[in-house]
């Protein structure tokens, strides 16, 4: 890998003082990747264990409607030709574990909660795998063609950064990723792609324009590092995750808002065709974060509600609308959190697989240190925003990975220290750390908090059940009468 010409990074002439860290704190890239790698992995599995159980809740929540719809089809297909009588056989069930509810031990119950979700739970896996494919035709770089061009042969800045991304694919044995530039202010740069193979590099104008080769080899072996570890695969599946169930939030508030019903219509009908396009991002955003206030139109108030979607939306209210609200807060408060501390540990461990792929930590630290108070959004899709060098909804901007409170990436400032432990020559900013009569006051805070998310989330639970048996399940028995 031929060596930088450029001078080597000096904080001191900037007159910032740098940081020392004691022989105990010093680690070595290998020690980062591995501890990184490790927690990221925790944190995912512990977020897909609180994944699956919010998905059996939502799905069982679901299941007086589904169950409903089966048997009432069963019922006119009974008509033609005898069927099943599943909604006796679901009534005479509970009825039986009702009057025997003293008696009925845990390990039954749990089975009936089972078979409850079977139906919601092949319907959100079918919801997963659906928008799965619309990530990845997003990902897939089409939607970004119009908006960007490919290097210029004439500039050197640009034939520079192609070659140093070339430089970090051949160190990392992957195929090199397509680069192309957006003429834009901002200085940022993103990787996506549909895997490994199919990785496309975005860098724009201003970022060109601001750093120097080390600098750029630095961002470019982020970029790399961020590809061979998996990190676009990984991060479409977490927005697939989140937008499972904020898909069931985002259709509950179509049947009482007519024009939130027409963009979700449209939005799922544009976005579910084949064939990439900015609907799919579009479509990511929407549903990762179902509680984001609608930008495009105003909401309607409800008062044009035709009186039909009214009755409609009556059998939905316990099993769909306040599940899916239900699914929304959770994901939220719980999952979007877990998942965002995850994504918190992958952007360390593409800083630290930078530095060895570079064997040069200011060389990435130089970057991030010239990147510090530059404009980093609006270049690119707050869709990827999170596969950013520096993604600008770490800071509270809208992204598939930021609809919770936990920013989606830390600081510069906090990975410019992980870089110093590595031996980066840097001086990022110190935090004063919060005195002991704050946590004093906020951890009692917090354990207020937690209690009473607990007593909503039990609320809603009992609301949604009680609804579901007097609005869905009592008429749809009242049909079955009738047609059988």
């Amino acid at each position: 890998m031929p060596a930088s010409t450029d001078p080597p990074f000096d904080a001191s002439r900037a007159g910032a003082a740098l940081p020392s860290f004691t022989p105990a704190e010093r680690e070595s890239f290998f020690d980062g990747i591995a501890r990184h790698r490790r927690s990221a992995s925790r944190l995912a599995a512990v977020a897909l264990a609180c994944a699956s159980v919010l998905a059996l809740v939502v799905a069982a929540l679901m299941s007086p409607l589904l169950y409903a719809l089966i048997g009432l089809l069963l019922d006119l297909a009974n008509r033609v030709t005898p069927t099943p009588d599943l909604i006796r056989s679901v009534t005479d069930g509970m009825s039986a574990l009702i009057d025997h509810i003293d008696t009925v031990p845990p390990s039954r119950w749990l089975g009936v909660v089972l078979v409850a979700a079977v139906p919601g739970l092949v319907l959100m896996a079918l919801a997963w795998r659906a928008l799965g494919r619309a990530m990845r035709e997003a990902m897939g770089g089409e939607a970004l063609d119009a908006a960007t061009r490919p290097l210029d042969a004439t500039s050197l800045a640009e034939q520079r950064f192609g070659n140093v991304v070339a430089e970090m694919a051949i160190a990392s044995a992957l195929p090199p990723p397509r680069v192309r530039v957006a003429t834009s202010d901002a200085v940022n740069a993103v990787a996506f792609g549909a895997d490994r193979g199919h990785a496309s590099i975005v860098v724009t104008s201003g970022l060109l324009a601001s750093l120097d080769r080390m600098q750029l080899q630095g961002i470019a072996a982020h970029l790399v590092g961020s590809i061979a570890n998996g990190d676009m695969r990984i991060g479409a599946r977490y927005a697939s995750v989140l937008g499972m169930f904020g898909l069931i939030a985002r259709l509950s508030t179509s049947f009482t808002d007519r024009e939130a019903a027409r963009r979700f219509a449209a939005l799922l009908r544009h976005a579910l065709r084949p064939g990439a396009g900015k609907a799919d991002g579009l479509l990511a955003m929407q549903l990762t974060n179902p509680f984001e206030p609608e930008k495009e139109h105003g909401a309607s108030d409800g008062s044009d509600t035709p009186a039909w979607r009214t009755a409609l939306w009556m059998p939905l209210a316990g099993p769909l609308v306040i599940s899916g609200f239900f699914g929304g807060l959770l994901c939220m408060v719980l999952l979007g959190p877990l998942l965002a501390l995850s994504w918190r540990r992958r952007k360390y461990l593409a800083d630290a697989i930078a530095v060895q792929l570079t064997r040069d930590p200011d060389a990435l630290g130089a970057a991030l240190g010239q990147l510090r108070g530059a404009p980093v959004a609006g270049a690119f899709g707050d869709w990827i925003a999170h596969l950013c060098v520096v993604p600008p909804g770490s800071s509270g901007g809208a992204s598939i990975l930021g609809g919770s409170a936990v920013p989606m990436a830390p600081s510069l400032d906090r990975r410019l220290v992980a870089l110093g432990i590595m031996g980066a020559h840097v001086a990022p900013r110190t935090t004063k750390a919060m005195p002991p009569w704050a946590w004093a006051i906020l951890l009692p805070l917090g354990a207020i908090v937690v209690g009473l998310l607990g007593m909503v989330v039990f609320g809603l639970l009992y609301i949604s059940i009680a609804l579901s048996m007097l609005f869905t399940w009592l008429p749809a028995v009242l049909l079955h009468a009738l047609l059988r």
